[in-house]
């Protein structure tokens, strides 16, 4: 195979790759149940009742957001499963009607404001558990889009050792949020999990001995014992002027939810600097890219270097259905990108034909996709005097990365590809992430 100059042998394998997956769709017999029950409600005009059935048949399914997509003919109602939009079924537009108003009146929105885009929340308990719904709603011709986020406060935080790390990136972490200062920043697109990742962080952190501090917009989920501000724009309570307030309240650790002007991150990186531990996030794609964007933000690389401590860069993908997954017969090209890697993170001497991989097969409890729930795949710079001399020096991330490679960094694809070969998920899934 001839490779053209502009494209990696890794590029190409993966090209290939995901032409040759199967693709597989999302079907259950439960959606035409939902379907049913819903429209059944919604003829004997109980719509509280078809709103909760909504509602809770996305909890039951693992989904994070419910989407009201309207279109000329009709609305489709779609859940969120495992960060991949599935179709629910289809209502009509004067079944939708008394829907999105039961879903504005719940969330204290404007029924008669349709022309400019609306959002607040409610609230709803379901067998003991508290779920906070947020909703956006978005004008679209002549008809209202609506966007539900579900928080459900039981999944906000897990067990640390849950977020699965390795055990060198879990060791970088440790050692990272033992320390007294420095800036740690999480680094995301929209849906990567960050919430979970902050705040199960600042739960092994909350101890009776330190005084946390965040600075949320909004605030998701309420966590004992520590104390959260929420932004409020309209009343110009922005990151820039909330946080200086904050930091005369003699806090240890602080989290800002998010690093978004120059001011904002002047203003985190001097309070790391003056013995307070920051966390923080930002947009972006990988972690050395992060060092890029602060640089571009005009925060000078010798204070950048005196100040970050970690980046973790992180996304989500999909587990493959532990009730059907069996071993798959590698194929060619599974091969060559395994090899491939093997030889970027010096394992070369490991026999690829030793390795096993393992897909999912059909089966009720994953909706015939192959995959269930969720796993984190992360790509974590922990700096060292190396490292910062390198920034200080103005070097480019590329160079940074090369360094860093000598101090244990796994790129965010090794990661998800070590996962793979550990069973977990699948080499097409981690490549479609990426």
């Amino acid at each position: 195979m001839v490779v053209p100059k502009t494209k990696k042998v890794s590029d190409l394998l993966k090209e290939e790759i995901l032409e040759n997956e199967e693709k597989r769709e999302y079907t259950s017999d439960k959606f035409k149940k939902i379907e049913d029950k819903v429209k059944d409600s919604l003829k004997k005009q109980k719509t509280d009742d078809a709103l909760n059935d909504i509602t809770i048949w996305a909890l039951v399914l693992g989904s994070s957001d419910i989407h009201y997509d309207t279109f000329e003919d009709y609305v489709v109602v779609r859940y969120r499963i495992d960060w991949v939009l599935v179709d629910i079924f289809r209502l009509t537009h004067k079944e939708y009607k008394p829907v999105l108003e039961r879903l504005k009146y719940s969330s204290s929105l404007k029924l008669n404001i349709t022309n400019i885009p609306q959002d607040w929340k409610y609230d709803l308990t379901i067998d003991d558990r508290k779920i906070d719904v947020r909703v956006s709603t978005l004008p679209v011709w002549d008809y209202e889009n609506v966007v539900c986020r579900i928080l459900d406060n039981s999944n906000a935080i897990i067990d640390f050792d849950k977020l699965w790390f390795f055990w060198t990136t879990k060791r970088m972490l440790e050692k990272a949020i033992s320390k007294r200062n420095w800036m740690i920043l999480v680094t995301w697109p929209t849906g990567s999990g960050k919430t979970t990742t902050l705040y199960t962080i600042l739960a092994k952190l909350n101890t009776r001995d330190k005084k946390i501090i965040t600075l949320e917009d909004p605030i998701e989920y309420r966590l004992d014992w520590i104390i959260q501000s929420e932004v409020d724009e309209k009343q110009w309570f922005t990151f820039k002027t909330w946080l200086r307030a904050l930091l005369r309240q003699d806090p240890d650790i602080i989290m800002v939810w998010e690093i978004r002007d120059k001011e904002t991150l002047e203003t985190a990186t001097q309070a790391s600097l003056t013995w307070h531990l920051v966390l923080s996030t930002l947009h972006t794609k990988s972690a050395a890219e992060t060092l890029d964007r602060i640089v571009n933000m005009w925060l000078k690389p010798y204070v950048l270097a005196s100040a970050l401590d970690t980046i973790i860069a992180q996304r989500l993908v999909r587990r493959i259905c532990p009730h059907c997954k069996v071993e798959k017969e590698k194929s060619q090209l599974d091969i060559s990108i395994i090899a491939n890697m093997m030889k970027e993170i010096g394992m070369s001497s490991v026999l690829t034909k030793h390795i096993k991989l393992y897909e999912g097969k059909w089966c009720p409890k994953c909706n015939n996709s192959w995959y269930q729930w969720r796993i984190w795949i992360y790509e974590i710079i922990s700096l060292n005097e190396d490292l910062r001399d390198l920034i200080r020096e103005w070097a480019t991330s590329d160079e940074i990365i090369r360094k860093a490679r000598d101090w244990d960094l796994i790129t965010m694809k090794e990661d998800g590809i070590l996962k793979a070969i550990k069973w977990f998920t699948t080499i097409e899934e981690i490549l479609r992430v990426i």
